[in-house]
């Protein structure tokens, strides 16, 4: 709810505060006393274009300021906490500033904001419609939440968005893993490129080393037989050989060991040893005809390890490294492959999911559509009992992509006169028939759709007493479920107004400033009486406007 409203130097209005109530509020005033200067404040606050002009003349800058109870308004109070603005007691402050220089700046609950905040913020507040603004009816979603409220679908969506949402994230998912594609397969055809290398040589743990030491005998296999036959004679077979001394020790330790027994530990360690000669000389005979002289085998041992170290080089810079590689390009490749199968998985349930999608969206279109040509009908009759005899709007739906909101785009469609064509109301109606139409379609939707507050800006002009009398009915009834401030020209809106406020200017010193003034009892009374009988006020006249405010004022 709109509770205060303060002007400053805003044209004529110089120093303005008003604190409006809920309900139904109606300014009145004469012909430019500055009753749609106040309506273009609250413009100004809603993020609209600033113009230096409107500074008054002499002063550096206007401020508007208004300060918004949004006790029941969660939603919108939830809005300016995600953005930033904490909300104290239930009330946010929003401030605009236009400067003579063109400069300008706002504030929300005291820190600087955009314009686009106030607009955004703002507006889901607020709405103006009147002679020169229109909002709400020329966005898409606005046009299609109107038909739901009306339709009553909200089980219905509930349903198709819960699903819409399961479908979009797996179509979402599919098309990432589509996307990728390419770019696995690409990866796949590198990876099995590098498996089929290392698998082509098929190296095995500690092969290099193992290659190594059998190229080094291979290489040194003459030298280590000649070795060999060397050792063989030293210990065996040669004359005299180490066995033939060691034979010769025994037999002088023997000899001692007759004189003294102690010499006898001599005699048996020497026999050991001899018997330990003849045995490595045996088993270097067995080494010397193991070790081969083989040129091609030696020549296929290193090309070998050439073909190792080259993978080696390559894939990590050592053997463990090259098998560690292989372990992961296969356990990669085989999770291609894997996606390969959870693609197909994902496709059949992306295809499935759209199935029951399209279904829901078609259910909801039924729902949608027949709700559209019962809308027409009773926006049509509110229409045309303001002043519109002639006019005729349609709901009209349309089929579109399956999206987040159903597979429905909603257009308000009008002809304002038979025969004149039809084009969306935006376009084809002038300013006051979109402030009529937005109150005809308000008034149909009760509270379901729409600000809080709602501002309306001269809609009554040009009907007549009869008309002006429906309009009262119309806005009364439409007040009881938010706050609505009207400019008016007709006693029938204003007496149906819970608060009246009288905007009249004045010159003083050479200056003119409007002011705004709540009105009560004979006060309003003449008012009304003045706007309903013009400059000459009769006891007639005074009678009319006492029975038109009697049946407000008993209720």
């Amino acid at each position: 709810m709109l509770k205060t409203l303060r002007v400053t130097n805003l044209g004529v209005l110089g120093e303005v505060e008003v604190d409006f109530p809920e309900g139904l509020s109606c300014l009145t005033g004469e012909t430019g006393a500055g009753k749609s200067l106040l309506v273009d404040a609250i413009q100004l606050l809603l993020g609209a274009r600033a113009d230096s002009g409107v500074v008054r003349q002499g002063q550096r800058e206007a401020v508007i300021e208004v300060l918004v109870d949004l006790s029941d308004s969660p939603a919108a109070a939830a809005a300016f906490e995600a953005a930033g603005y904490p909300i104290d007691d239930g009330e946010v402050r929003l401030r605009r500033v236009v400067s003579a220089d063109g400069r300008g700046k706002a504030s929300i609950q005291g820190r600087l904001a955009t314009a686009r905040e106030l607009k955004d913020l703002g507006g889901a507040i607020i709405s103006v419609a009147g002679q020169h603004a229109f909002i709400g009816l020329s966005v898409p979603r606005e046009r299609l939440a109107m038909l739901d409220a009306y339709a009553g679908t909200a089980r219905e969506i509930q349903q198709y968005t819960g699903r819409f949402d399961e479908y979009r994230q797996l179509r979402d998912e599919l098309a990432s893993l589509e996307a990728r594609r390419a770019e696995r397969e690409s990866r796949a055809d590198y990876l099995r490129f590098v498996v089929g290398q290392i698998e082509a040589i098929d190296p095995k743990p500690g092969e290099i080393e193992f290659l190594s030491a059998s190229a080094a005998v291979l290489r040194g296999a003459e030298r280590l037989r000649e070795h060999s036959a060397a050792l063989t004679d030293a210990l065996y077979e040669g004359a005299p050989s180490a066995c033939d001394g060691l034979g010769r020790a025994v037999q002088s330790a023997r000899e001692m060991a007759r004189i003294d027994q102690r010499a006898a530990e001599f005699a048996s360690r020497l026999e050991v040893l001899q018997i330990e000669a003849r045995d490595i000389s045996r088993a270097v005979e067995s080494y010397a005809a193991s070790v081969d002289l083989d040129p091609v085998l030696l020549a296929r041992v290193e090309d070998r390890m050439d073909a190792l170290k080259g993978l080696s080089r390559k894939y990590g810079g050592s053997l463990d490294a090259v098998l560690e590689l292989l372990a992961g390009h296969r356990s990669e490749l085989a999770g291609a492959e894997n996606a390969g199968v959870q693609g197909e998985h994902l496709r059949e349930r992306v295809a499935t999911l759209r199935g029951e999608v399209v279904e829901l969206a078609r259910n909801l279109s039924l729902r949608r559509r027949e709700a559209a040509a019962r809308m027409s009908l009773c926006v049509t009759e509110s229409l045309r009992g303001l002043a519109m005899g002639g006019a005729t709007l349609e709901v009209r739906v349309d089929d579109c992509e399956p999206g987040e909101t159903g597979a429905d785009v909603v257009d308000f469609q009008v002809e304002t006169n038979p025969g004149e064509g039809w084009g969306p109301v935006a376009d084809v109606a002038s300013g006051g028939e979109l402030s009529r139409i937005t109150l005809s379609l308000y008034s149909v939707l009760s509270a379901s759709v729409g600000t809080p507050v709602m501002v309306y800006d001269e809609i009554d002009a040009g009907v007549s007493g009869a008309v002006a009398e429906r309009m009262a009915e119309v806005l009364g009834q439409a007040a009881l479920h938010r706050q609505i401030l009207v400019v008016t020209h007709h006693g029938q809106v204003a007496a149906r107004a819970a608060a009246h406020f009288l905007v009249q200017k004045a010159t003083a010193d050479g200056r003119t400033s409007a002011s705004v003034m709540r009105l009560e009892g004979d006060d309003r009374l003449a008012e009304i009486a003045r706007i309903i009988g013009g400059q000459t006020v009769t006891e007639a006249v005074l009678l009319h406007a006492r029975e038109m405010l009697n049946p407000c004022e008993s209720r």
